[in-house]
Formats: structure tokens, C-alpha cells, sequence
């Protein structure tokens, strides 16, 4: 709990609390049971998984595939279903209670079922939020409609109304603008006098102390406070309070003022609010529905309006609907539920004007009974208002369809249908058949859906970061990426999904510049200056447009104007030369691993690395290549064979990995014990080593002299190159024209393959000799490098 809620990983360098800032609740209690569920399996000694090794092939290695509940992946998901498995009982209890028939209920259900690919998105993403909350949400929207049918709700109705609006508002922060609705909603049925003002007060207090708690129990989350939800309760108290005063007034006017306060409370509180607390978290919602119905446009509404998701509702889905039937029932069933209350609000009307004050009472208390039904008409116009603007909101409407279904088992409004039907059996069994032409094929694809998640170069991006990067690595890249890197490697990420935040949504624009026509040298100063070491590219985000104007590059041109005259992002440019600001450290076919330069003006130290690479390696052939003494003699410095006393030579045979490093430059000393005067290349640091005892040189000659790759690395060895570090025209002296001295003497037929080998002294070829497969001959008997291990 303590890294919980001082988590300085996720938003680096920033200390967040998790349970503040991502609504984390659900994991909270899940977790807590899950330990508890393992403590007393195992103490009970029963077997709650099975795990196997998958052999998946094509190069991949083998993984540990568990299935059982004991396993947390299949105890999280199981606890996701079977909350929306509580999901379909809370639909089958408010479609029976709003219909007054359990056949209504029925009807709900099986409308969910034969349209739940557009009900619900958990089949597909269970760790949503909307997964753990909207099951709470039915049970809060059940709690409402039991106290709008009530006379006078208790203190009873306010508590379980205040503890269901809690649980649904901790697992999302998308809550508040449902609750908004549902407020909304209840507005408009008290302005209908379908409620009066105490049962409103009532469900009021009931959301008030809801919020309260939830503000407090999400330390203080001031999202809540500047809340849209928070505003419409400010307004909806505004209208109670001046009831009073209203009452006075006539009707059609009345519904005038109170929408106007109305109104000025919303937009006079949510700006007074902000502006006190500094506070614009949920700003950008509003920026993305000034998107939809006008020209407004800036970075942040152009990545959600450019998402699928947040595009408008699709035409696919109107035909989905109205092929299981459904959505042409619920549309009669509006139909005739509006019809049935403009009477009644004509009624009352007319009675209001002709002062018939027995007419008036009659027709308030009928639209007091109808009270619910017409709090759910109001919702369901909210929701599809929603739906219809923002294409992933259909999860409330599909859901609310299926709901308000069930009035057509309901005998004030369709008894006329069931008399000509026989019973309200056979109506919902004509209607059942009638759906499950199009209603079962809909089931049938969701279960015809099987498969497996594969993504290997994620999969290797992952491993890479695992094994090549240390605990303190920093990194940036686009939302979802960086969410699936903390997931599996822990690492500090600076951007992630949660684009909620004010703060981490001018943290995303500025990791994002890497997608934008900036030059790459003002992109580098950005990372820099947030801490960030390494940054991941996809070249699906680097160069795709999805739709036009929808490239990312597209998207900086709206916010960037002054760099849309480049024809080339950046992200092009650093793949395709990252120096001096960046380096590439990884890639595959579908990701680029960027180091961030720290100081672009110093000289790039990169050949240092491979130096010490071929340093390491070359000394276990060593000993073979003692036989390749003439190549010694290439290099014709005297003096260098005056340094190269025996002596001094078992000093060096001691330590051989430090010399080696710093005598990569300087390989041309030979021992004149051995009559080689001139020293191969670079590799020749761990062989002089061996070179110190001439004894074991003898023994080096038996092995084969064909053995080409291993003289170059005893050249390497020579101890008195150690002498030589400090004189740099020893290396010089290891340049290609002591490769003709080599062809002189006899043993040079040996040595042919020498000439290749002085090739290789040069600075750019030492770096190859790192990969050479002598190297791998070398690494089995490093320990006995002195004692001339057998030749590889």
C-alpha cells in the first residue's frame, strides 16, 4: 500500500498517489481477497491451477502457461465476470419493477444477450474501469427507481442511495458524468411534477453525501469539486430552494426560470470553482464535444475525435440493433410512454388554466405513479444523446435499451395488446422468436471468437528492456506502450492512458513532439529536460495516417504551424540518422529504442565499447597461435622488442584484462625471444601473455599452424604492449607495411592468412575482430590462459 500511494515509477519524476489519481479500488479488494482465497487453499492443501510449458516454436522460447482460479490473471478476470454476472440479475430485477412483470425481466435479459457485443466491452478488456463500475451502476439506478416510487423516501432510501453512489464513483472517474445525467434526469421529473420536492431532496442528499465520501476516500481528488456531476447538484438545489417562489408563477414560465437558473448554477459554479481551485482536469471533455459540433481543434481533441472510439456512433450498430428488433421495440415503446405523458401534462395543463384544481391533483398523481418510467425515459434520451456523440458511451445506451424493452410487457401502457395477444406470455414468446433471427447470429459470433494473444515484438522489446536496462532506466513513448512496459518491467515511465490529468496530458504533448515536424535537436531538449533516458518509436505511430488528417504529424501541423513547412518528422529523421542527439540501442520490425544523448557536443565515445569487447575474448588461442611466430617479425620496431623483456612478462601474466584494454592501440611489441619483431594487431594483448613463458610458445607450434585467427590474438598478448600503452607509434608500426615483411620469412606460409589480419589492426576492422568465431574458441579456457590451453 505504501508504494501504492507513493508511487514515484509511473510519472517520473513526480510522487503520485495511485488510488488518488486512477481510481484503483476494485484491485484493492480483489487483491485482498485473492491472498485470502490463496492462504486458505494452501492451508486446506487444495489444488486451485494447473500449470504447463508451451513450446511455442518459430524461434520463440517456451513459456509457463497456468488456468485455474489460483492463478491472479484467471482470479481477476473471474472476479470481473462475476460482477456482470450480478450485472444480469440487477437488468432482470429493474425490468421486472419498471414493467410490473416478470416477463419483462425476462425480455431484458435476453435483450442483453442477443445484443451484448454492443452492450458491454468486457468480454474484450475486463481490467476496464467501466468493467467493475457499471454493474454499480445498475444496482444505484435500481436504488433511485425503488425511492421514485415511494411516497416519501426515509433516511433508509438516502443511506443505501449514498453507498451505492460511492461504490459506482470509486472504480471510475467517467462516473461523475453519468451521475450528472441521472441528475439531470431527475430535474426534468420534478420540473414535471412526476416528483415532489421532498422525494427530490431526498435522492439529493442521498448523491451530496456520495460525493462527499468519495471525495474524501480518493484523498481529496479535486476532479469531484469542479466535477460536472458537483455543478448540477449546486443547480438542482437552486431549484428546490426557489420553489417557493416559482410556484407563483405560470407554468410555461415557470419551466423558463428554472431552466435559466439552471443554467447560470452550471456554468457559474463549474468556472467559479475551477478558477478557485486551478483545477481544468475534466476540460478537455468539453474541448472534444466543441470538436464534434463545430471547428474547434487543438492537439488533445484531435487524438480522441481521431480514435474510433470517440468517433461518432457508427451506422453498423443501428443495423446490429434493429436486426435483433430491439431497437425498433424500444422505439415503439417510446413512442407510446411519450404519448401517455403529454396527455397527462396536457391534462393538467388545461385543469391549471380553467382553475379546475380536482382535475390538476388527478393528473399530477398519475404522473407520480409514472414517476420511474419517466425518470427512464429521460435517461435513456440522455444516453442516446451521449451514444450517438461518442461512439464508446453506447455501453450506457445499448444497456438502457434493453431496460426500457421491458415495457412492453407492462400492462398500463401495452395491456390493450396483451387482450388481442391471448396473454402477456404468448406477446413475450411472439417477440422472443421474433429477435432470435437476428438476436442468435449476433451470439453466434461472439462465440464464434477464439484465439490467443501473440505479440512478439512487443514480447522482444520487453525481454530487451528486462535484460539491458538497469532498474533506474527512464523511459517515454506512446500511452499504450508505455502502460504495457510498467506492467512487465517495472521501469519509469513519464506519459501513460490516464489522460484525465491536466498534468500528464501536457507530459504526453511534449513526449509526443517526437511525432511532430519539430527539428530533432528542440525534441531532444524536451526529453532531456523531463529525465528521460530512453524513448520508444512505433513505426505504425511514426508514419501511418488512419484517416486523413489523422497522422500524428497532421495532428502537431494544428498545434505547430511554424515547423508544417517540413516535409519530414522528426521521427523519421531519427530513424533514419539518430546522431548526435540520439542512439539507437534496439529495434525490431515494429519498435525503435532511442538513447538520449546527454551531451551532444562531446565526442562520441563508441568505439570504446567494442575495444574492450575484442580485448576480453582473444586470450584462450593465444596458445595456438605460437606457432605463427613470424608474424611477429612483421613488425620491424627493434625497439619494441627491447621492451619486451621476460621479465616484465610474467608480471603481466597476472593481470591480463586490464593491460589488454589499453594495449588494444599498442599490439606491435614482440618478446625478441621469439624473433618476432613486428606484433599482429590489436588482438594481440591477451597472447602476449602467453608469449611470456617461451616454453609453452614451443608447445604452441606442434598444434596445426592453420589456425590463422588465434596468431593474431598471441600477437595481441605480447606483456611488453603494456609497456607500450603509453607510446602511441607502436600502433602506427601495426599498420599494413609491416604486412609485406610477413611474406619474408618461411613460417609466412602459415601466416597467409596474416596480411588480412594487419587489415584488421585499423581501428574500424578492431571492432570486427570482436565477432570473430576464434573469440568463441577463446572463452572456454580463459582461466588457463598462461598455461596454453589446447588449441580450439
Amino acid at each position: 500500500m505504501d508504494q501504492v500511494m507513493r508511487d514515484n515509477v509511473t510519472e517520473y519524476p513526480s510522487t503520485i498517489n495511485v488510488l488518488k489519481r486512477f481510481n484503483l479500488f476494485p484491485e484493492v479488494v480483489v487483491g485482498a481477497f485473492f491472498r485470502a482465497f490463496t492462504a486458505v487453499s494452501d492451508q486446506l492443501k487444495i489444488r486451485t491451477k494447473e500449470c504447463w510449458t508451451v513450446n511455442r516454436g518459430n524461434g520463440l522460447p517456451p513459456v509457463l502457461s497456468c488456468e485455474g482460479i489460483g492463478d491472479p490473471m484467471y482470479f481477476y478476470v473471474h472476479s470481473v465476470f462475476f460482477l456482470h454476472g450480478i450485472l444480469m440479475a440487477l437488468v432482470f430485477l429493474l425490468g421486472s419493477f419498471i414493467s410490473q412483470s416478470v416477463w419483462g425481466g425476462l425480455l431484458s435479459v435476453l435483450c442483453f444477450f442477443y445484443n451484448h457485443g454492443e452492450a458491454t466491452r468486457v468480454q474484450w478488456t475486463p481490467p476496464l474501469r467501466e468493467s467493475f463500475s457499471f454493474p454499480l451502476h445498475t444496482l444505484q439506478m435500481l436504488v433511485v427507481t425503488l425511492a421514485l416510487s415511494v411516497s416519501r423516501p426515509g433516511r433508509s432510501f438516502v443511506c443505501w442511495i449514498a453507498l451505492t453512489t460511492i461504490m459506482f464513483m470509486l472504480p471510475w472517474q467517467f462516473a461523475q458524468f453519468s451521475l450528472a445525467t441521472q441528475t439531470l434526469s431527475l430535474i426534468a421529473c420534478y420540473m414535471l411534477k412526476a416528483i415532489d420536492s421532498t422525494k427530490f431532496k431526498a435522492i439529493l442528499y442521498g448523491q451530496v453525501i456520495g460525493l462527499a465520501v468519495s471525495f474524501v476516500l480518493l484523498f481529496g481528488n479535486l476532479m469531484l469539486l469542479t466535477s460536472l456531476f458537483s455543478c448540477v447538484l449546486v443547480g438542482a438545489f437552486v431549484i428546490v430552494f426557489a420553489e417557493p417562489v416559482l410556484n407563483k408563477l405560470n407554468q410555461i414560465v415557470q419551466w423558463i426560470v428554472q431552466g435559466i437558473l439552471l443554467v447560470l448554477s452550471i456554468v457559474g459554479v463549474k468556472k467559479l470553482v475551477g478558477l478557485v481551485l486551478g483545477v481544468a482536469d475534466d476540460a478537455h471533455i468539453f474541448d472534444i464535444l466543441r470538436s464534434k459540433f463545430g471547428d474547434y481543434r487543438n492537439f488533445h481533441t484531435m487524438l480522441y475525435t481521431c480514435a474510433k472510439e470517440f468517433d461518432f456512433l457508427e451506422l453498423e450498430t443501428y443495423g446490429k440493433l434493429s436486426k435483433s428488433l430491439l431497437l425498433p421495440l424500444v422505439a415503439l415503446v417510446v413512442l407510446v410512454i411519450s404519448a401517455e405523458i403529454m396527455r397527462s401534462l396536457v391534462a393538467r395543463l388545461r385543469g391549471q388554466s380553467t382553475t379546475k384544481k380536482e382535475d390538476e391533483q388527478a393528473e399530477t398523481s398519475e404522473l407520480t405513479e409514472q414517476a420511474p418510467v419517466i425518470y427512464h425515459l429521460f435517461q435513456l434520451a440522455a444516453y442516446t444523446v451521449m451514444a450517438v456523440a461518442i461512439m464508446r458511451l453506447k455501453l450506457f445506451w445499448t444497456p438502457q435499451l434493453c431496460v426500457m424493452a421491458s415495457l412492453i410487457c407492462s400492462k398500463k401502457y401495452f395491456g390493450w395488446l396483451h387482450a388481442r395477444c391471448f396473454s402477456k406470455a404468448v406477446l413475450v414468446l411472439v417477440i422472443a422468436a421474433a429477435m432470435s433471427i437476428g438476436g442468435w447470429q449476433n451470439l453466434k459470433e461472439q462465440f464464434a471468437i477464439f484465439g490467443e494473444y501473440s505479440n512478439v515484438p512487443l514480447e522482444q522489446l520487453v525481454e530487451w528492456v528486462n535484460t539491458n536496462t538497469p532498474r533506474e532506466a527512464v523511459f517515454a513513448g506512446s500511452m499504450p506502450t508505455m502502460a504495457n512496459l510498467k506492467l512487465s518491467t517495472e521501469r519509469a515511465i513519464v506519459n501513460h492512458p490516464h489522460y484525465e490529468d491536466e498534468g500528464l496530458r501536457a507530459r504526453t504533448m511534449e513526449v509526443y513532439s517526437v511525432f511532430s515536424r519539430k527539428p530533432v535537436s528542440e525534441v531532444h531538449a524536451k526529453l532531456k529536460a523531463m529525465g528521460v533516458q530512453f524513448v520508444i518509436i512505433e513505426d505504425n505511430w511514426c508514419r501511418s495516417r488512419p484517416s486523413p488528417g489523422c497522422g500524428m504529424a497532421d495532428i502537431w501541423d494544428v498545434e505547430d504551424p511554424a515547423n508544417r513547412h517540413r516535409k519530414t518528422s522528426a521521427c523519421v529523421e531519427m530513424a533514419e540518422k539518430p546522431e548526435p542527439y540520439f542512439r539507437r540501442v534496439f529495434k525490431n520490425q515494429a519498435y525503435d529504442v532511442f538513447a538520449i544523448v546527454v551531451d551532444p557536443m562531446a565526442p562520441p565515445p563508441q568505439q570504446a565499447p567494442p575495444q574492450q569487447k575484442q580485448e576480453t575474448p582473444p586470450p584462450p588461442p593465444q596458445q595456438k597461435q605460437e606457432t605463427v611466430l613470424p608474424q611477429q617479425k612483421q613488425e620491424t620496431p627493434p625497439p619494441q622488442q627491447k621492451q619486451e623483456t621476460p621479465p616484465p612478462q610474467q608480471k603481466q601474466v597476472t593481470p591480463p584484462p586490464p593491460p589488454q584494454q589499453k594495449q588494444e592501440t599498442p599490439q606491435q611489441t614482440v618478446p625478441p625471444q621469439q624473433k618476432q619483431q613486428a606484433t599482429p594487431p590489436q588482438q594481440t594483448v591477451p597472447p602476449q601473455q602467453k608469449q611470456e613463458t617461451p616454453p609453452p610458445q614451443q608447445k604452441q607450434q606442434p598444434p596445426p599452424p592453420p589456425q590463422t585467427p588465434p596468431p593474431q590474438q598471441k600477437q595481441e598478448t605480447p606483456p611488453p604492449q603494456q609497456k607500450q600503452q603509453p607510446p602511441p607509434p607502436q600502433q602506427k608500426q601495426e599498420t599494413p607495411p609491416p604486412q609485406p615483411k610477413q611474406q619474408t620469412p618461411p613460417p609466412q606460409q602459415k601466416q597467409e592468412t596474416l596480411p588480412p589480419q594487419q587489415k584488421q589492426q585499423t581501428p574500424p576492422l578492431q571492432q570486427k575482430q570482436v565477432t570473430p568465431p576464434p573469440q568463441q574458441n577463446q572463452q572456454t579456457p580463459p582461466p588457463p590462459q598462461q598455461k596454453q590451453p589446447p588449441p580450439a
